[in-house]
């Protein structure tokens, strides 16, 4: 089974369900799997513009999922909006499952995290040294009428100076 066109440079699995495993590649997209069907994939998550480096799924919520990337965005994903039916102009926003793109960071992303204690808040540091530490706005992730998803929370903005 192929599981990406390109090398796989991150995995992780769901802290909820046993059976499913996040992957992430160099060919731009994010892939889903059930360990008891490995031959195939239960979905492909595409949004990404370049190589994709990191996936992580989210503490608090077993259907939710982030990516991070070289395009210097992270995707945070909502697999429970699968399939879900949007108009043509929500699409143009990208497809149902996607819920928030974090476009802050003015260089590479290297890598994220969640917060295990606090739902909603992450960080993520770029190639310049930069972390930042911010929350998704609780409009976004508890939307129930299906609002259009704007807005975000900065925590806080570090930057880290090698020692030389």
């Amino acid at each position: 089974v192929e599981a990406h066109f390109n090398e796989i440079v991150s995995l992780d699995f769901n802290p909820f369900n046993e059976h499913l495993l996040a992957t992430a590649s160099v060919d731009k997209t994010v892939a889903i799997w059930d360990l008891r069907n490995l031959h195939e994939k239960q979905c492909s998550l595409k949004q990404h513009t370049d190589e994709v480096s990191c996936v992580t799924w989210a503490p608090f919520n077993g259907s939710i999922l982030a990516s991070s990337s070289q395009d210097r965005r992270i995707c945070v994903w909502d697999l429970s909006r699968l399939g879900k039916e949007i108009s043509k102009e929500e699409a143009k926003d990208g497809p149902p499952e996607l819920l928030f793109i974090h476009g802050g960071h003015t260089s590479k992303i290297s890598d994220l995290s969640w917060n295990p204690n606090q739902d909603l808040v992450m960080a993520s540091v770029s190639e310049d040294n930069i972390i930042q530490v911010w929350q998704i706005a609780g409009e976004i992730y508890y939307d129930e009428v299906d609002e259009p998803m704007t807005g975000k929370q900065y925590i806080a903005v570090l930057t880290i100076i090698p020692f030389i």
